[in-house]
Parts: structure tokens; C-alpha cells; sequence
């Protein structure tokens, strides 16, 4: 893949959304990969300021709490320091950051906002693989997995500035998608 442009976000970031096994971290790598803007996973901020991976932040002290940390680096993150943490970044969200109203206001000012949105039966097969994700330690991953998009789908949808179906798309043409709405959101914004 040809490298792409440097982008002119005006400081601000591009952040992907969606459900585990969309592609937001993979996404994420490349797209900074080819414009040398720097990606900042949101779970692994969590897990280095904690101390302990998501899965255990789950386990021992509930998704309640781990929400409320993905809260307050969404908050951080509009404060002068935090602008400057993640200016012209690519932010990579967990799945759920936009069950909170608060969160879903917060990613819309913060930055140009995607949601990768991908069929159900491509997040079973790249889910299977991965035994990490605490919301899929049960038997049924295909009820978990329609449940959390029927919950969740309307909330990324009202977050989202783009809704980019990716589910026939390899990641180079995603990244590509992602590059160029985002060159043409950013045109348009100071």
C-alpha cells in the first residue's frame, strides 16, 4: 500500500468505534502506520495507568468500573494536557465507551469520530480466535455478539461523524476510507 498524505486534524483526532473484532485496533495501526500519526489504544492506556489487563479490571471490579475509567480518560482528554497527550492521533476505543451518554458527547467534540461497522458472522470468526474479551467468556458468541450490535449499533450510530461498513473490505481499502473522509471532514473544520 502507497503511504497516504499526513492529514491537517487542526490538533484534533481521528477515533474509531465499534464492536470487539471490528478492526478499530488494526485499523488503527495501519492508518497511523501510513501517516506517521501516532495511535492511541484507549484500553491499553487503561490497563497501563491500572495496572492490570481489562479482562482482570472486569473481573474484579466490574464493567460499571471499567466504564467509569474509560470516562475519565475521555474527560482527560479534553482537558489542555490531554489535547496535547492525543493531538493528531488516532484513537482506538473499546467497544462499549459509547454505552455512556457522557462518552458519546465527549467523542463527538473530541475528534472526527468512525464507526466500523462489520456483520455480525465476520465478528464471530475474528472473535473466535481470542479468548481476552470478558463480554464473550460464554458459550453462544453469535447471541452475544446480535445483542451488543442491537444495543449498541443506534449509539455508534448517533457517535459516529462516518459509519463505514467494512465488512467487505480488506484493511487497506478501510484505511483508505478512513484517510480520505477524515481529509474531508478536517477541510471543512478549524
Amino acid at each position: 500500500m502507497e503511504p497516504l498524505s499526513t492529514l491537517n486534524t487542526h490538533g484534533r483526532p481521528i477515533i474509531l468505534i465499534g464492536l470487539m473484532g471490528c478492526g478499530k485496533t488494526t485499523v488503527g495501526k495501519e492508518l497511523s502506520k501510513q501517516t506517521g500519526m501516532p495511535l492511541l489504544d484507549m484500553d491499553m492506556v487503561i490497563e497501563e495507568q491500572i495496572g492490570k489487563p481489562i479482562a482482570d479490571i472486569f473481573r474484579d471490579e466490574g464493567e460499571a468500573h471499567f466504564r467509569a475509567l474509560e470516562t475519565a480518560l475521555l474527560r482527560y482528554l479534553e482537558t489542555d494536557a490531554g489535547a496535547a497527550f492525543c493531538k493528531n492521533s488516532i484513537i482506538s476505543t473499546g467497544g462499549g465507551v459509547v454505552m455512556r451518554p457522557e462518552n458519546r458527547e465527549i467523542l463527538r467534540r473530541l475528534g472526527f469520530t468512525v464507526w466500523l461497522s462489520v456483520d455480525v458472522d465476520i465478528l464471530i470468526s475474528r472473535t473466535s480466535r481470542n479468548n481476552n474479551r470478558p463480554l464473550l467468556r460464554q458459550p453462544n458468541r453469535e447471541e452475544i455478539l446480535t445483542n451488543l450490535l442491537a444495543l449498541r449499533g443506534p449509539l455508534y450510530q448517533e457517535t459516529a461523524h462516518l459509519t463505514l461498513d467494512s465488512s467487505d473490505l480488506d484493511i487497506p481499502a478501510v484505511v483508505r476510507a478512513v484517510h480520505l473522509a477524515a481529509q474531508d471532514y478536517f477541510s471543512t473544520v478549524a
